[in-house]
């Protein structure tokens, strides 16, 4: 049972940031968040109908204001979400962990636990999404070839794409985000799901170096920051490897393409607002 929504979290924010606080807040229940936009403006608010502990969690990892709320006669409309989220016939995102439980010894797919939490990354988003179905297409060969391989998640968020590299296969798996509650939440993700071979570290991508190169690079951050990033990302993929990109806006995708230029495009796709795009290094 639910428990009873005794509180309101509220706070401004910018509009850019609408969909990450969708994917952030998930975990309170998709329902309970109010996102008002206000004219000419580029601005939200967000209003986070909870209890008091909820509240005060999210208060402490993100600011904003939280007071008592008088919840009698309201009620939240129902979750849209389905569980499993399917990606590419091959892998399988839960986030209710009964269900997860109930379903891993049906054998569809290889089975991935993502409990919607303070990070981004369920695979409900489209940028998360369509970097999890590139991912399933890229790691194809590397599988068929035998030979061990490597992937590296700038941004890592939940930890989604480092941990579903792994479940596909992946022996080396590196991820880092400048959030130090992603990188916590990452390696409770990977600990829940038993994957011992992803690794994750608090990390700046504009002031860092990554260890070593790697057969697939995913970088599911903003265009602004991948852009300013490029030298360090192009560095870190191996001679023939694949490079993933998504958070994207599908009007920024030709600057991105030549930020890149020294990569083979292979694809993009797109979803609403969104795309995600695969390069290879030649």
């Amino acid at each position: 049972m639910a428990s009873p929504i005794t509180h309101l979290w509220s706070r401004l924010s910018s509009v850019k940031w609408e969909d990450a606080w969708v994917e952030r807040l998930r975990f309170a229940g998709e329902q309970n968040l109010v996102i008002k936009k206000f004219p000419a403006s580029r601005s939200i608010k967000l209003d986070l109908y909870t209890n008091a502990s909820t509240g005060k969690k999210v208060k402490a990892a993100f600011g904003g204001t939280l007071r008592p709320f008088d919840a009698a006669g309201w009620q939240p409309p129902a979750s849209k979400i389905a569980d499993p989220l399917r990606i590419s016939g091959a892998l399988r995102i839960y986030r209710d962990k009964k269900l997860y439980a109930q379903e891993r010894s049906a054998g569809k797919g290889l089975p991935l636990l993502i409990p919607s939490g303070m990070a981004f990354g369920t695979g409900d988003h489209a940028t998360t999404a369509r970097c999890l179905q590139l991912l399933v297409e890229a790691v194809d060969p590397l599988r068929a070839s035998g030979k061990p391989w490597s992937v590296l998640d700038l941004g890592c968020g939940s930890g989604i794409l480092a941990l579903a590299a792994e479940t596909l296969g992946a022996q080396k798996v590196l991820g880092c985000d400048f959030d130090a509650a992603c990188v916590r939440i990452s390696k409770e993700n990977a600990q829940l799901n038993k994957l011992p071979r992803s690794r994750f570290l608090k990390a700046d991508v504009l002031h860092w170096m990554a260890p070593g190169s790697y057969n697939i690079v995913a970088a599911n951050l903003y265009s602004t920051i991948l852009t300013a990033a490029s030298p360090m990302i192009l560095k870190s993929i191996k001679p023939n490897g694949i490079l993933i990109l998504s958070g994207i806006l599908a009007v920024e995708e030709k600057a991105l393409l030549k930020t890149f230029a020294s990569l083979h495009h292979i694809k993009t796709l797109k979803r609403g607002k969104w795309a995600a795009v695969m390069m290879r290094k030649d």
